[in-house]
């Protein structure tokens, strides 16, 4: 009987809320799904309730903070566990995470099983890349011991294979939802005429002026509709927000700041009433909040990012604007909600868009796969 496959995720941030999202759900659905045994290592950054709920039966250790460098303690802690571990995966590309990669391989030569994963969880800043000569020569080396690259946009993949940046080694690999197995859909009729945006409201990443002012001029032609703004607010724009309703006072009772909402059902309920989803971002990776939405048959009027045509499947099931343009958002809003039968539609056709291409379920068997088809060569 072949023993389980011994999954490591390193990932010295952790905090309890890293175990819902990427970092923790591929080990565990590996575990839960996939038959591994599967282990996060961290510091210590607080506590970890999920290990008892959410995902329960993935393992975690806390790596010591010997050293002030992350990389440091990493590395200590990979020469002095590395027995234990078939398989590595860190994040984020550097030299500091392939040297990583590269040290475990090494060390664990008379392990056949040894294998070693880099997540990139990037964004287009990774177009203005440029590496010196000598930096360049490092990434090569490095890379040719990486059995398994993945970054999560089609058209960052697209980007990256074209201008052969990683040698043709990259995967196109994306973040998911998972569910336990049980499929809930949501039927629109159950839906309201809710818009709604989850996120730090007021940073400067979410762009959320862009937001308010696109909902004012949609209203013009629209009065049956109301925007929920759900997470917590930005000191600095709470004087914005002030301001907005001074100058609009016939929206006080058409948008709703709810602040934080930490109770995920309480969350997941908001999500599942309301019919269209808008993320008015600058910049984003693949955010957690695209995949509720879908995964509850909002349609989504994101900006001009990369995973937002991953998503919408480049569009077809959502809307994209370009990023500062609210007259643009204004317009696809109206749009949407004047053709009732389409998305009344779309709100199925979404949730089987969301399980066919972003079950975490189905991604981890894709990572499975991958990693066997390493295992056998």
């Amino acid at each position: 009987m072949n023993k389980k496959i011994r999954f490591l995720t390193i990932f010295t941030p952790c905090e309890n809320i890293h175990l819902i999202k990427d970092v923790g759900m591929i080990p565990y659905v590996l575990y839960k799904d996939y038959g591994y045994d599967s282990t996060i290592a961290s510091y210590n950054n607080g506590k970890y309730s999920y290990l008892e709920t959410d995902v329960k039966g993935l393992k975690q250790v806390f790596i010591g903070k010997r050293f002030k460098s992350d990389f440091l303690n990493s590395l200590v802690f990979i020469f002095f566990n590395f027995r234990k571990y078939d398989i590595l995966q860190v994040y984020h590309f550097s030299v500091k995470q392939l040297f990583l990669l590269c040290v475990f391989k090494i060390l664990n030569f008379r392990n056949k099983k040894a294998r070693v994963y880099l997540k990139m969880d990037v964004n287009d800043s990774i177009k203005t890349w440029k590496f010196s000569f000598v930096k360049q020569i490092f990434h090569n080396v490095l890379l040719k011991k990486i059995d398994l690259l993945s970054l999560e946009s089609k058209n960052l993949h697209v980007y990256c294979e074209e201008n052969n940046i990683f040698r043709g080694k990259i995967q196109y690999i994306p973040n998911g939802f998972y569910d336990n197995g049980v499929r809930n859909d949501i039927s629109f009729n159950d839906k309201e005429n809710i818009i709604i945006t989850v996120g730090r409201i007021g940073t400067f990443e979410k762009n959320n002026e862009v937001l308010l002012e696109g909902f004012r001029e949609f209203c013009k032609d629209n009065e049956n509709w109301k925007l929920e703004v759900i997470g917590p607010i930005e000191d600095r724009f709470k004087c914005y927000i002030a301001n907005f309703f001074k100058i609009n006072p016939s929206l006080l009772k058409r948008i709703v700041f709810t602040g934080a909402i930490l109770d995920r059902n309480i969350l997941k309920e908001r999500y599942n009433t309301a019919k269209i989803f808008i993320l008015s971002s600058r910049s984003e990776g693949f955010p957690l909040v695209y995949l509720e939405a879908i995964k509850s048959g909002c349609n989504i009027i994101s900006t001009d990012l990369n995973t937002a045509y991953d998503v919408t499947d480049d569009g077809r099931l959502g809307g994209i604007f370009p990023i500062g343009d609210f007259m643009e958002l204004s317009r696809i809003l109206k749009e949407k909600v004047s053709d009732v039968e389409k998305l009344s539609n779309d709100c199925k056709l979404i949730q089987n868009f969301a399980y066919e291409n972003f079950s975490w379920t189905k991604i981890c068997g894709n990572i499975d796969s991958l990693i066997h088809v390493k295992l056998k060569n």
